[in-house]
């Protein structure tokens, strides 16, 4: 099988787990992903994960191939052959990584891919890293969204230890952050991520890499440069406990929701990178004024009745709806409309504001 020819060769589904690993390696711009299985097992999921992307109006091809097994190879074992496609895809020249994402069929069969992926990172010296998700018992879209972002951080280079630097280096006058696990198919992906941006400029802080959304191997490579870890949701705590396993960088479990929440967010993420507390003081004043002039825009809705379908909505925790609807002076009746909450709470400021123009749409739709 010839690489190049290796996106025509997708045909069928292989569950959930597959698209959770490939909505991150896929987003490692100078890295393959290998679906290791038959054909068909990765073309829905490569599919949808292209489909998903001209939907946001991302027309980046992902670099998804497949090794393709026969069905003697299912029958006798599939290592051979994901050697062969190894080979072909390291020969192309145009990959810093290649992962490999595990199916349910060479899971199955029994397959060594661990192994298969040691001694091929050695033979042709590039990192070569087995995702597993196979999900044929328990398999998730989490367990493989998971399993891929403990894989993509493999390519941070190991901590240093006092042995290698003996003296401390100086503190970096610029402080950065890296951002991790954002959801790729997230609609409001970019938007969360510009967010994010604004609220650490306040702070005089920039990102210094993201995993994985748009990074290159070489962006992963600076991960120990940052002064703070921002998980994008990690409602487990599983992303959190492996982040804090590789990097001894503070973590921050969440993006902020909510008004309180994004101050409190500022606060913490201040605190937790020794910003001086002048520097903290200043941002929170900047954000809460920029919030009170944007409640401003909304003065129309005081006194309006509304209540909330929470239906789908994936936290049972509305406090945030309320704070919401009182600093916007909005009424909470069960008699009022009921509002329909998006699957995602709104990330900082600028969702509530995105989110108060829908609640404007709706209500005065109701009229």
């Amino acid at each position: 099988m010839n690489s190049k020819n290796s996106h025509k060769n997708i045909s069928r589904l292989e569950g959930c787990t597959v698209i959770g690993a490939l909505t991150v390696t896929s987003f490692v711009t100078d890295a393959a992903t290998i679906v290791h299985g038959p054909a068909g097992c990765a073309h829905q999921s490569a599919s949808m994960i292209q489909s998903a992307m001209l939907y946001n109006e991302c027309y980046d091809i992902p670099e998804i191939f497949t090794s393709d097994m026969s069905e003697e190879e299912i029958i006798f074992g599939g290592e051979e052959r994901l050697k062969e496609t190894i080979r072909e895809t390291v020969t192309d020249g145009r990959y810093r990584a290649i992962f490999v994402i595990g199916t349910c069929i060479s899971d199955t069969i029994g397959d060594d891919i661990e192994t298969v992926c040691k001694n091929a990172s050695a033979e042709y010296n590039i990192p070569i890293i087995p995702i597993d998700a196979s999900g044929f018992l328990g398999g998730s879209f989490e367990k493989g969204f998971i399993s891929a972002i403990r894989g993509v951080t493999e390519l941070i280079p190991p901590r240093r230890t006092e042995a290698d630097a003996p003296e401390a280096p100086a503190e970096p006058e610029h402080k950065t952050v890296n951002i991790i696990a954002e959801k790729n198919l997230e609609y409001e992906v970019d938007e969360n991520f510009a967010e994010i941006k604004r609220l650490l400029s306040l702070l005089g802080a920039d990102v210094n890499t993201r995993i994985a959304r748009r990074t290159t191997v070489a962006d992963i490579a600076r991960f120990n440069n940052a002064a703070l870890n921002i998980i994008r949701d990690d409602p487990t705590g599983a992303i959190s406990a492996h982040i804090k396993s590789v990097s001894d960088i503070p973590v921050i479990g969440a993006f902020p929701t909510g008004l309180s929440g994004t101050i409190e967010f500022l606060k913490d993420a201040g605190r937790l990178m020794n910003l001086d507390e002048a520097v903290i003081d200043a941002a929170v004043s900047s954000e809460l004024k920029n919030q009170e002039e944007m409640l401003k825009r909304f003065a129309d809705l005081k006194g309006k009745k509304v209540s909330f379908d929470l239906f789908g909505f994936q936290k049972s925790d509305s406090a945030f709806l309320d704070e919401i609807a009182e600093r916007a002076g909005l009424k909470i009746d069960v008699d009022g409309p009921a509002i329909m909450i998006p699957f995602y709470t709104p990330i900082g400021t600028a969702g509530v504001k995105q989110m108060l123009v829908q609640w404007r749409r709706f209500i005065n739709g109701r009229r």
